[in-house]
Parts: structure tokens; sequence; C-alpha cells
């Protein structure tokens, strides 16, 4: 199995990882945006989920790509015991077992709270689920390419993938919240949602550009390498949903009480999910495909 092949693969992994620890943090916070709402919390429950399957699963099969890469041996090297044993004793390889056993652990705490039938979360509940989530977000900058930077530059990846997985894990609950909610609770929740959202991109564009410094220190890196192009194309993407963000701020959120702008919410909030979609598609690209050279 040639290296592309690994790499390609290692990609798709990547986007379904992202994609998992959105829907967990997404989930999570709008769950809390809307704790009188029992019937929403359900689906966000079951949102929540979604994103926790997909993290295990994405997560042992990086960790099997990884050693399968290694082997070089086609897809029985991913078996290799040999080489799983060489893999655990290295820093890289605690990170891949961290995130697996986390993401085991949530399924674990998630079928606990179904067995109890309750939407009301103990502090134990939430203690745990909040050190296990920022637990795997952490695993992302042991796992990435700032893994041989300093620690501050880790926690700001760390810090950024928290901000974009909230923002783009908050696309899909807010749109079953405008079909579920009307009127002046939809507008005021949403409204509380973009107060939040405000300091949440800020910080999201304050950790990437610092991050995005320290590892691109070459104009020409940046212009003229697939890393810098694709570099460019994801920051085109995260404008357009800047620009949608404002749109839904301060256009369309003052006038959620109309139900013809509540239906025109979520007309953007499916055109920003796409966006999104094409956000992580290009970050695991650049960080997996093509790497920075």
């Amino acid at each position: 199995m040639e290296l592309e092949y690994w790499a390609y693969a290692n990609w798709i992994t990547k986007v379904a990882l992202y994609f998992s620890i959105a829907c967990i943090v997404g989930g999570s916070f709008f769950y809390f945006l809307f704790y009188s709402h029992v019937d929403l919390q359900k689906k966000l429950l079951n949102y929540i989920c979604l994103g926790v399957g997909f993290g295990l699963f994405a997560s042992v099969l990086g960790f099997g790509l990884l050693i399968g890469s290694l082997a070089d041996s086609g897809i029985l090297g991913m078996f290799n015991t040999d080489y799983l044993k060489m893999i655990l004793n290295t820093a890289t390889g605690i990170a891949h077992i961290l995130r697996i056993v986390s993401f085991a652990l949530l399924i674990g705490l998630i079928a606990i709270i179904l067995i109890q039938d309750t939407i009301q979360l103990s502090m134990w509940n939430k203690t745990g689920f909040s050190v296990l989530v920022i637990s795997i977000v952490y695993s992302f900058s042991q796992l990435g390419h700032v893994t041989n930077l300093s620690i501050f530059p880790q926690i700001l990846l760390s810090i950024h993938v928290l901000m974009m997985s909230l923002w783009l894990g908050s696309l899909y609950p807010l749109y079953i919240a405008t079909r579920k909610i009307s009127g002046f609770e939809l507008k005021q929740r949403v409204h509380l949602f973009g107060q939040i959202a405000s300091f949440m991109m800020v910080m999201l564009l304050l950790c990437g550009v610092t991050v995005a410094l320290l590892l691109i220190k070459d104009l020409d890196v940046l212009l003229h390498t697939e890393y810098g192009v694709g570099f460019i194309v994801k920051i085109g993407f995260v404008m357009a949903m800047l620009l949608l963000a404002a749109l839904n701020k301060w256009y369309l959120t003052p006038k959620l009480q109309a139900p013809t702008f509540a239906k025109k919410l979520t007309y953007v909030l499916v055109v920003e999910m796409f966006i999104g979609l094409s956000v992580i598609s290009t970050t695991g690209y650049i960080t997996t495909v093509v790497g920075l050279e």
C-alpha cells in the first residue's frame, strides 16, 4: 500500500475526528443553553452520541493507520504487533491511546446518563465529561504539526480547536432550535449565543493567527507551497463563514420573532454547515496529505 494512500486515509480519519469533536462540544453547549426544552435536549444528546461514536471509530482507525504506515505491508500491517509495541513506547502512541480511552469513557458516561433517563446532569457527570473532552481536544496538539513546538503554541492550538469545535458544532443545534422554538424565546436564545460567539470568534482568530505565524515563518511558504495555498483556501472559507455569522447577528437575529426570518436563518445555517465541512476538510488535507514543508 503506497504512502500516499495512507496519507489520504489519515486525511479522512482526521476530518472524522474534527467532525466528532465539533458534535460533542457544540452539542454540549446547546444542551445547557436550552436546558428547559426536554425534546430538544434529547435530540442534542443523540447528536453528541453521534460525535462520540464517530470519534471512537476514527481514533481506533487512526491508530491502526499509524501502525500500518510504519509496517508498510498492506492493510494487514495495521495489526502488526511488533510496530504496535514500538509505538506504545513513544509519546505519539501514548497520545493516541489517551484519545481512544477518552472517547471510550465518554461512551460509558453517556450510557450512564441514558440509563438514568434524566436530562439533569450531576456535578460528577459534568466534571467527568469536561475532563474527557479537554483531554481529547489537547490530543490534537500532541499529534499534529505543532508537536515539536513549545507548550505555548500547543495550548494555543488546543484553544483554537476548542473554539472551532464550538462554532462549527453549534450550527446544527442552532438549526434544529429554529425549527422547534419560535418567537421571542428563539430570539433571546440566539441573541445570547451570538454574544458568546463573538468572544469565541475573537479567541479562534487570535489563537489561529498566532499558531500560523509560529509555523509559517517565511512568506514564500505561504505563497509557493501546497500547504500555503491550502491555508489560504481555508482562510477564504473562514472569512465566508464570518460574513454569514455577521449576517445572522446583525440582520436576522433582531427580526427572529417573525417566522419568515427564522426560516431565512435556517437557510443560512445550512450554507454555513457546508462551508464548515469545507474548513475541516481543508484543514485535515494540509495537515496530513500535504504537511508543512
